[in-house]
């Protein structure tokens, strides 16, 4: 029985629903900030910027972006209507309220370079398929617009399992095939384990 509750709560981490996706997400918020902070530090997010956050889960990397850049518009989508309920409570008082949509990396809802950075945090394992969710992320991007994702070695993977130490041998790749340059990914040493953190722009 603990092993069933067990299983299902780390299913949970992929699309939050329910009980156990808000289970899910107060652990998120616990767990996940300070590789959310580590991201938020690489957006280096200025004021007048147009941030976006992929898999923005419970919000806390919106108030970070907010807090980080008050004159930042910050945008951000998510699968999960459990998290975009969470989201939306946390980023309720903020001055300017994220633009926050239900939905996928592989089919954003904005027009074409609508963005000066992007970032995701625990969520670009889960993107199916990748080389089109990235397509997706250049297409939003303006010119020499960033991206910076991060992603724990514990990270869940949509097939199973985690991510591990050599989660930057397929999303390296896949974001050179996606036209992005100056890529830099590194693991850092993080609550529970190692972080990827990849950087890179748009070309």
């Amino acid at each position: 029985m603990g092993d069933d509750i067990g299983m299902g709560l780390l299913q949970q981490f992929r699309c939050p629903s329910g009980l156990m996706g808000r289970l899910a997400g107060t652990a998120m918020a616990v767990t996940n900030t300070p590789l959310v902070r580590a991201v938020i530090t690489e957006v280096a997010a200025v004021d007048g910027e147009h941030i976006l956050d992929i898999g923005f889960g419970p919000g806390v990397s919106l108030v970070l972006l907010a807090r980080a850049a008050p004159g930042a518009v910050v945008a951000g989508i998510d699968p999960s209507p459990v998290m975009l309920g969470m989201a939306r409570r946390r980023t309720a008082r903020l001055a300017g309220k994220p633009d926050l949509r239900q939905g996928t990396a592989s089919a954003l809802p904005w027009p074409d370079v609508s963005f000066d950075a992007v970032c995701a945090t625990n969520s670009v394992q889960l993107w199916q398929p990748l080389p089109a969710s990235l397509s997706e992320l250049r297409r939003v991007l303006r010119a020499a617009g960033r991206l910076v994702v991060g992603v724990h070695e514990r990270a869940v993977l949509p097939a199973g399992g985690t991510a591990g130490r050599h989660f930057d041998e397929t999303l390296v790749p896949a974001l050179q095939a996606a036209g992005f340059a100056g890529i830099d990914a590194r693991y850092r040493p993080t609550r529970g384990g190692q972080a990827l953190i990849c950087t890179a722009h748009r070309r």
